[in-house]
């Protein structure tokens, strides 16, 4: 071989956010002087750096350099063995390339970062934060939630136990519960602290973040005034209403119809005369023909319509990945569905797609992605009609949650109000 290449020492280990060196040694056993460019290749080629990364060498002799490899302190550096590498490429005789290898062991390490989401909050009764815990480290974080305060306040989370991957962030639901309600006088504070304990034998130490709740009087200052204002506004309108306006419009109104409905009410009656003169007459002639008389039919009445308001709840969940229907509601014979308000609703935070659809169209009527709400209502100026035997229903097209566990429940919920329009004839 014209070119040999070693690495020294054959193994190592390094803790993310520092360094480590290794010796790079090329030996020219060819008869040219030659130059040599180096350049660090496999999985921390990014993270390595080599100073000189250009040597000339004479005839028989050899040249060190020095390799550094500079993880960084991030959940890209998984523990585990990986290889270091180098590639060195002669100029003059570039056939009799070069390379070296080592061993590195990257070490585990834990970091927790957290957030309290608001950090100072106000209410007058239940108060719900969130607490984001951002998992830094390279190896996953499972900790538990303690809440402490003081007496007047207790704290609760549907999620004490939580389990975080490498890079990833989870938000924790925390519910403030003040044990009285503050009816009148001064706001109330009340500190407290959440505190995140890692757990493991190589756990981090616990981060503890601190918050405050003031909790607000029931009835504001300004109630009664507004209550006594409401009041005296209110007995002015309908002093108004009774006074003048209702008579007024009365009188109006009565003027208006009395002329009119005489006269139609004069039009109606002798239409009425002279068809049950004209009906006589007829049936006068027949008789004298010896012809039977026909009784006069009476005016068919027409279709009725009557409508009734309607509320129909969907509800379809699965697992993630999986697709799921809701029960389909069919619309009765002779009836017309009119929806009016639509309330979706997202509990559980799932990813995917939410579709109202009609069995008989084929685009639904309705399509959203899951994550873009937990609670959306719609109302619609002009109603949305389903027709008579038409099947009404929801589907679900769950996906797995980008961050935290992959095993999360997935769902939605739809309230749908509208008009049931019945024709009978």
């Amino acid at each position: 071989m014209a070119t040999t290449a070693t690495l020294e020492p054959r193994s190592a280990s390094v803790l993310p956010g520092e360094s480590t060196t290794f010796t790079l040694t090329v030996a020219n056993d060819s008869l040219l002087v030659e130059s040599y460019s180096l350049a660090p290749v496999g999985p921390v080629a990014g993270w390595t750096t080599i100073e000189p990364d250009r040597l000339t060498i004479y005839p028989g002799t050899s040249e060190t350099t020095v390799v550094t490899v500079s993880p960084p302190r991030t959940s890209e550096a998984l523990p585990g063995m990986v290889a270091v590498g180098v590639r060195v490429q002669p100029a003059e005789q570039p056939e009799f390339a070069a390379s070296a290898e080592a061993e590195l062991e990257i070490l585990p390490f834990a970091e927790v970062d957290a957030e309290l989401v608001p950090r100072i909050s106000r209410g007058r009764g239940r108060k719900r934060v969130r607490l984001a815990v951002d998992n830094r480290g390279s190896v996953p974080l499972i900790a538990e939630i303690a809440g402490t305060s003081t007496d007047a306040l207790s704290i609760t989370t549907p999620t004490p136990d939580i389990h975080v991957h490498p890079g990833h962030a989870l938000f924790v639901d925390v519910d403030l519960h003040p044990r009285k309600r503050v009816w009148r006088g001064q706001d109330v504070n009340h500190p407290f602290q959440l505190t995140i304990v890692p757990q493991g034998l190589d756990a981090p130490e616990p981060r503890t973040l601190e918050g405050s709740y003031t909790q607000q009087r029931v009835f504001p200052r300004w109630l009664w005034k507004a209550l006594l204002a409401l009041l005296l506004l209110l007995l002015a309108l309908i002093a108004l209403w009774f006074l003048v306006l209702k008579p007024a419009i009365e009188a109006t109104a009565k003027e208006a119809i009395e002329g009119p409905v005489a006269n139609a009410t004069d039009r109606a009656d002798a239409a009425a005369q002279q068809a049950d003169e004209a009906a006589q007459a007829a049936n006068e002639a027949k008789a004298a023909v010896g012809q039977p008389t026909d009784p006069v039919d009476p005016v068919a009445p027409g279709p009725t319509v009557t409508s009734s308001e309607l509320d129909l709840r969907f509800s379809a969940s699965g697992a993630a990945g999986a697709t799921a229907e809701s029960e389909r509601f069919t619309i009765p014979a002779n009836a017309q569905l009119r929806i009016t308000d639509l309330l979706l609703q997202n509990p559980t935070g799932s990813f995917g797609t939410l579709t109202i659809e009609n069995a008989d169209l084929a685009a639904p009527i309705l399509s959203t992605g899951l994550e873009n709400f937990r609670d959306l209502d719609f109302h619609f100026v002009t109603p949305i009609e389903i027709q008579s035997e038409d099947e009404l229903f929801i589907k679900v097209v769950c996906v797995p949650a980008v961050a935290g566990p992959a095993a999360t429940p997935c769902g939605a919920n739809v309230l749908v109000t509208g008009m049931l329009l019945t024709t009978q004839e």
